[in-house]
């Protein structure tokens, strides 16, 4: 019984470290994009009528949001991909 109760608390111990990242993942990507709409913002860029934040960034940074989503994807793979 005890090592069924210390394998149990194991398995909730991995799920507690589990969502405490994800949930500290979640406020460093919020905390991202408020700084990129301050960024934007302190610029003078607002988005335009159904225009996504990525466009807008595009927008800002003068190059196609096809150009930002590579940019990104060599960023993060470190490789461009087919778009």
């Amino acid at each position: 019984m005890r090592q069924k109760l210390c394998k149990r608390l194991e398995e909730l111990e991995k799920i507690s470290a589990a969502v405490a990242a994800r949930t500290s993942n979640r406020e460093s990507a919020d905390s991202a994009i408020e700084g990129l709409r301050n960024v934007l913002r302190s610029n003078n860029f607002q988005p335009e009528p159904n225009e996504s934040l990525a466009e807008t960034f595009a927008r800002f940074l003068r190059i196609s949001l096809r150009e930002l989503k590579a940019q990104l994807m060599e960023i993060a793979y470190g490789h461009r991909r087919a778009a």
